[in-house]
């Protein structure tokens, strides 16, 4: 039986369907509750249960501190699935932008094509189309139960049952070994989304500066693309960092890009020269993205800004461009990759 779920402060009982968690229940429910990786690694869903219980689907999430834990009550909404009736206090966020609600897709694996030795493509298909924003993320689950949200490395194609997505492995990691020696082509597996809020904001006229660190790509290709094919395309810088040269992928799609209309930056911590085709038509520039950002833009407040790559890059481009720069931190988005 479905669980009824009170969201204090919302005014709002929502029903919370066996294995749902809360934060998928209020979601699909139209409640603008507060999130950020929708897995346990951020702690933005966290929640104070005032009564009623729950399970959680990982014992060990990250999102709670040790202080959290000795409390008792607080949870993370994204890892939490109601026992039985319950009321949970959260706070509300404010949005303009209607959201499409999550749900769960059964999908099969199509196609997975190495990028680097650590990196590939992965392209799944869906039994049935997922309606989703630019820049937004899905969460795959595995019969085992593993969850890893990645993001859809595209603008939704209406119609499309197929999605792409750009995983980077993680040695000892459960969802790689699942996603990159475990699961066969065809096999099949489940898509919950669409996740996410760092998507493309509709009708801004603002110039906009993407900013992507390794995996955190994806999004930036679908933020990029959904821009540079709108009717009045902004003004659009593209900077994309990898660790070296060789890691830095897609190129076709970055080009691309350019092709549109993107001013394109690449950047490596180091350089091999292992992509000399890109770096003729676009030099690669060495060292860390983020400080080319800072000193080429010093002065953003009229910009809307992207950011999608590890916690450690994004938290750094937040001091370099809001705290000790003029950048407004509501015109900036941004999606952290937690390990």
């Amino acid at each position: 039986m479905a669980a009824r779920v009170t969201f204090e402060g919302h005014d709002s009982i929502v029903d919370c369907e066996p294995s749902e968690t809360l934060l998928r229940a209020g979601l699909s429910a139209g409640l603008r509750l507060p999130y950020e990786c929708a897995s346990g690694g951020c702690g933005s869903c966290r929640a104070q249960l005032l009564d009623g219980t729950v399970h959680t689907l990982w014992e060990d999430a990250v999102g709670l501190s040790e202080r959290d834990r000795r409390r008792g009550n607080r949870i993370l909404m994204c890892q939490s699935v109601p026992d039985r009736d319950c009321v949970v206090k959260v706070p509300v966020v404010s949005s303009i932008v209607a959201e499409p609600s999550p749900e769960r897709f059964d999908g099969r694996l199509a196609s997975r094509t190495a990028l680097t030795p650590d990196t590939a493509l992965f392209t799944v298909e869906l039994g049935r189309p997922m309606s989703f924003l630019p820049g937004q993320f899905a969460l795959f689950e595995s019969s085992s139960g593993i969850r890893r949200a990645y993001s859809m490395a595209h603008p939704e194609r209406v119609g499309s049952t197929s999605l792409e997505f750009v995983i980077r492995a993680k040695p000892g990691g459960a969802a790689s070994k699942w996603l990159f020696e475990e699961i066969t082509l065809g096999e099949p597996l489940v898509l919950e989304g669409p996740y996410g809020r760092a998507y493309a904001q509709p009708d801004s006229t603002r110039p906009v500066l993407c900013v992507a660190g390794g995996t955190g790509l994806a999004p930036i290709l679908a933020i990029a693309e959904h821009l540079l094919t709108a009717e009045q395309p902004p003004t659009l810088h593209v900077y994309v960092g990898a660790r070296a040269d060789a890691d830095l992928v897609l190129l076709e799609r970055l080009l691309r890009l350019r092709d549109l209309g993107a001013v394109m930056t690449l950047s490596a911590e180091s350089s091999s020269g292992a992509v000399a085709y890109a770096c003729e038509l676009m030099p690669v520039r060495e060292g860390r993205v983020i400080d080319h950002v800072a000193s080429d833009w010093t002065q953003l407040a009229d910009h809307d800004i992207y950011l999608s790559g590890p916690a450690g890059m994004v938290d750094a481009a937040l001091r370099a461009f809001v705290r000790d720069g003029d950048a407004p931190a509501d015109r900036l988005f941004y999606d952290r990759f937690f390990a």
